[in-house]
């Protein structure tokens, strides 16, 4: 059993599917985990963008859901064909994203994504208007996806899989506490302020934000639950830095200016999640002993903290990368 979220962009990216093979009502708490979690995959899957040329069918993935320890998500991006379309630099098309929800011991099976792909792929390829990708359509897609856990499982771990997911979906919704919001930041060298520029507007696209501002040495974005906060690794202090619940560190390691970086960690009062996003020369053996020196560095702060690590040499890997470190850090201990 999958579910299967389904965005658009009209003015502003809008949920329009939330689709289920099975009689459930969506509580609101869900909806709103969704909701967000959504946001933020949209805003990172299209970050850079620069063309409608650009644009490619492609499935991304898998992701940690941030709402569940027991689930992961992925995304498949598509273009289609759209009157309705008030933008006219989109040219009347709409850029779309299929997000769907999935037990984490599925996404271990070793050919499930590669078939998973092929599933989305041969879809969509028939897919040219916004109106094609409607509640029949995404219907479809999960009886596709029963069928490959069919191929891939036994009846009862299939069974087993789909009965977590209704549990899931019939939690009630918590009671209303008093609003907590968890801040989260992201520290970044001077080198990645273009990249951080990008990744910042990308982020206030999507993200259902209460305020904001930005400045190249330091930015904000607060919504209901949650603030992120971006951060020239030059500028951070100790009261800042221990005042976080989770961090994202940016690290140059391609060009060896991580000097910056063990300053901040240095600084570490409290334990806290970091997620490393790391640069890395393209030679394979050069970024193995340039990634190996600068961790060794590093475990001389970050000790037995949690911690996840990413690296990247390109656009298109920086933006899955820290959609991937974004989710970790948010996602349940």
């Amino acid at each position: 059993m999958l579910i299967c979220l389904f965005k658009l962009e009209e003015v502003g990216p809008n949920l329009v599917e939330m689709v289920l093979d099975k009689n459930v009502d969506f509580s609101q708490d869900t909806i709103d985990k969704f909701t967000f979690s959504g946001s933020v995959t949209y805003s990172l899957i299209f970050q850079g963008m620069v063309t409608l040329e650009d644009m490619t069918s492609e499935l991304y993935g898998p992701f940690p859901f941030a709402f569940s320890s027991g689930f992961v998500q992925y995304a498949f991006s598509f273009i289609a064909d759209d009157k309705t379309m008030v933008d006219k630099r989109m040219k009347e098309k709409t850029l779309g994203l299929l997000i769907m929800l999935v037990p984490e011991m599925v996404s271990k099976v070793d050919t499930f994504r590669e078939e998973l792909a092929k599933v989305l792929l041969y879809k969509f390829h028939k897919i040219y208007k916004i109106s094609q990708v409607n509640e029949k359509f995404l219907k479809e897609i999960i009886s596709s996806y029963n069928k490959i856990l069919q191929d891939l499982l036994s009846f009862q771990q299939a069974d087993l899989l789909s009965t977590q997911i209704l549990e899931f979906l019939d939690t009630p919704d918590t009671p209303k506490k008093k609003k907590t919001v968890t801040n989260i930041s992201i520290i970044y060298p001077n080198e990645f302020v273009p990249k951080i520029k990008k990744y910042y507007a990308s982020l206030l696209s999507s993200l259902p934000y209460e305020e904001s501002f930005y400045s190249e040495d330091k930015a904000q974005i607060k919504t209901p639950t949650y603030e992120f906060n971006f951060l020239k690794d030059t500028l951070v202090s100790e009261e800042f830095l221990n005042s976080q619940k989770a961090i994202i560190l940016l690290v140059d390691v391609k060009n060896k200016k991580y000097k910056n970086i063990y300053e901040v960690t240095s600084k570490l009062k409290n334990p806290l999640k970091i997620a490393l996003v790391v640069s890395l020369p393209d030679n394979i053996q050069k970024a193995s002993t340039e990634y190996a020196k600068f961790f060794t560095g590093l475990q001389r702060y970050i000790g037995s903290m949690p911690f996840f690590s990413a690296s990247f040499s390109s656009r298109y890997e920086f933006k899955t990368k820290m959609l991937e470190a974004l989710f970790w850090t948010i996602s349940p201990e």
